[in-house]
């Protein structure tokens, strides 16, 4: 039953009768298609193309399946490729640092051979910009299936409510529920789809800034895998932040779609926030001294450091703790904000600081001459020429005491290095030594040999040594 009211007339402009007639007509038509919907023939028609609109949507779910496996071994081989390029870098820059010395010394004035060399040198710093490219390049490959991949999931999402959308639209008995469908969920849908492409956005802008301060070729190579390091720590900081404020933002929206108050939870959060901060405040000390620890390059994650009383290399890193391993394998955790000195031992480059003391009885000249061809043939010996970025610099004699002479020499290797070059070097001096017979320093004493009662205050005391 419907009544037409004057407030019905004057609100459509027309007359009583000629608006009754014309929902008169519409409540017919109505009546009509719904008889005809709900009729067997009808039912069965729509029906039948709601499951072949099922059949589609698993056909091509079963489609984008088998692209995402396609994606998923590409992906693999391209990340292993990725490693490959990371290893042909780290040689690359090896080589460079142990060639560093020749290069700065360059000129045309060189003779044939050394010029001939250093031609090598430059060549190989041109394979190592490219090699770096190359890495650049399969880094973009990745980036670009990983978009894909994320593309045909969002893709899978949109078709299958598309898809269900017009199966309740199709089917007569599910089409009262056809409004509900294409209003809020389709809000939430949208919603969610935004926050996801912001975060990829973010994250693709933020590989691409820092990638492009790690190949600034005003830097130095050297810098280039510290820079390496740094980067990824800084940037994997800087996703979770975005991610972490966009997936609150999401939230917040998605709660006023459901008409939920935000204003009060925002409220409420912020107080409870503000508890959390005065009973965390070590924890924000941690985070911000991270931040400084990164941004002055104080270490990265494969240096050996010495903080305090503890030492090893640097395993974890990032914003709270620092993680050490021992050389007894012990895992050791330091929070950032306890971390106020710090030794780094493997900053760019490493040093052995090799000292001995020789016995008096040896000619200091001879000992020099010893260290200086044990250095020479460890140089230029292939199997530790790639460890070594220059010749070891014999100092000469430090300090004269009563257990002997001094002498110092200096051992200018690549990080991580000085402990094996060390060792090396230790031993073929211990060999030169006992083939050369130079004796190493001992301590040495005076044994005064008198009585009491025949003093002899002319006596010369005897030394002796063990």
């Amino acid at each position: 039953m419907v009544t037409v009211t004057e407030p019905d007339s004057d609100w459509n402009g027309k007359p009583l009768d000629e608006l009754a007639e014309e929902w008169q007509k519409i409540l017919q038509d109505e009546m009509v298609r719904f008889k005809e919907l709900t009729s067997q023939k009808v039912i069965l028609q729509r029906l039948r193309r709601a499951f072949q609109l099922f059949l589609g949507l698993l056909l091509a779910s079963g489609i984008i399946w088998f692209l995402q496996r396609v994606l998923t071994r590409r992906q693999q081989t391209l990340e292993a490729h990725y490693e490959e390029q990371l290893a042909a870098i780290a040689s690359a820059e090896k080589t460079h640092q142990r060639n560093a010395p020749i290069i700065t010394n360059v000129s045309s004035d060189l003779p044939e051979g050394e010029e001939s060399e250093a031609r090598e040198i430059a060549e190989m710093r041109s394979h190592f910009l490219e090699a770096l490219q190359a890495q650049f390049s399969v880094k973009r490959q990745l980036d670009v299936d990983k978009f894909l991949k994320w593309a045909l999931f969002w893709i899978f999402i949109l078709m299958w409510y598309v898809g269900i959308a017009r199966i309740i639209s199709t089917v007569p008995l599910l089409m009262r529920w056809s409004v509900y469908v294409w209003a809020t969920p389709l809000a939430l849908l949208a919603i969610w789809f935004g926050i996801s492409l912001l975060i990829r956005i973010s994250r693709s802008l933020i590989d691409r800034f820092l990638f492009s301060w790690k190949i600034n070729g005003l830097l130095p190579i050297g810098e280039t895998q510290r820079i390496a390091l740094r980067t990824k720590t800084i940037s994997e900081a800087l996703k979770g932040l975005i991610t972490f404020v966009l997936i609150l933002a999401g939230i917040v929206w998605t709660l006023g779609l459901f008409n939920i108050p935000t204003s009060s939870i925002l409220a409420g959060g912020a107080v409870i926030g503000l508890a959390i901060s005065f009973g965390s405040q070590s924890l924000i000390k941690d985070l911000v001294n991270g931040c400084l620890i990164l941004i002055e390059d104080q270490f990265a994650v494969g240096d050996v450091v010495k903080i305090g009383d503890k030492s090893g290399l640097v395993e974890r890193l990032n914003l709270r703790v620092t993680q050490l391993r021992n050389g007894e394998g012990q895992l050791i955790t330091i929070p950032n904000s306890s971390i106020t000195n710090v030794c780094n031992l493997t900053r760019l480059w490493s040093r052995v600081d090799f000292s001995i003391i020789v016995a008096y009885e040896n000619d200091p000249v001879k000992v020099l001459k010893v260290l200086k061809q044990v250095s020479e043939d460890l140089y230029n010996e292939p199997g530790w020429r790639d460890r070594l970025i220059e010749s070891p610099d014999v100092l000469g004699i430090d300090e004269l005491d009563h257990t002997g002479m001094l002498v110092r020499v200096w051992i200018k290797t690549l990080p991580l290095e000085q402990w094996s070059v060390g060792r090396e070097f230790r031993l073929r001096v211990r060999q030169a030594f006992e083939a050369n017979q130079i004796q190493i320093g001992k301590p040495q004493w005076i044994t005064y040999s008198a009585s009491l009662e025949n003093l002899n205050l002319n006596a010369t005391p005897a030394v002796s040594s063990p």
